[in-house]
């Protein structure tokens, strides 16, 4: 009985297998991919503050083209086809006078680099982040060293600086002290340092001293000016 079985009836039988133990569900964190978009971020940014390309919806402005030259009455289409969409954009200047007639009325716009328009948003932020801050709105404050037995190419190129600054509309600190090692400078030197600097002061327009001098001379001195930007 037990050989008719292993030849009949065994193979048909299937074998049962243990069941597989289930294995322990591991947790698991969704990852959210992190996508950069810095041109659209920057488009956006830029579109916070203007009106650019076709966003402007007027049929005819009048243009500033990237050369200056204004050109009345033109159409929008038109506008829109004359410059390098990659380089530069169109910006709304002035939005026109509404209900009026003739082309003084309508809205003036003009072809800017985007660089340009770059920087002058980043302007916009930094001057609101320092009011934020409490600080002015106006260009920070810069400070330039000078030491009194400076040589003539050094000084011309430090005054050069100075007077940019104050163009800028920006205060500057001038900090004049002796060198700490090497030529030690006579009054006479000391004297045509501080003249040269009060002279490149009085070649800015507006810009003048806004504080008395604080120091001596020949040895640590500060002098503090402020310019006024010229547009």
């Amino acid at each position: 009985s037990h050989a008719l079985y292993r030849v009949f009836i065994a193979p048909t039988q299937r074998p049962t297998l243990p069941k597989p133990t289930p294995l322990p569900l591991l947790p698991t964190t969704p990852i959210r991919p992190r996508v950069w978009n810095s041109k659209n971020t920057r488009r956006h940014a830029i579109s916070d503050h203007y009106t650019l390309d076709a966003a402007i919806d007027h049929p005819y402005i009048n243009l500033v083209d990237a050369t200056g030259t204004f050109q009345p009455a033109i159409a929008i289409t038109r506008a829109l086809s004359s410059y390098n969409r990659t380089s530069h954009h169109l910006v709304l200047v002035s939005p026109g006078t509404p209900g009026a007639i003739g082309p003084d009325a309508l809205p003036i716009c003009k072809i800017v680099s985007k660089i340009e328009i770059r920087a002058q948003v980043e302007k916009k932020r930094d001057a609101e982040r320092r009011k934020a801050r409490g600080a002015g709105t106006g260009p920070s404050p810069k400070t330039l060293e000078l030491n009194w037995a400076i040589g003539g190419n050094d000084l011309k190129h430090r005054l050069v600086k100075l007077q940019d600054f104050l163009r800028e509309g920006r205060k500057v600190e001038v900090l004049m002290r002796a060198k700490r090692r090497g030529k030690v400078a006579t009054g006479e030197e000391c004297a045509g340092v501080l003249r040269a600097v009060r002279e490149a002061v009085g070649e800015c327009k507006g810009a003048g001293e806004v504080k008395e001098q604080d120091g001596v001379v020949g040895g640590v001195m500060t002098l503090v000016f402020e310019g006024r930007k010229i547009e």
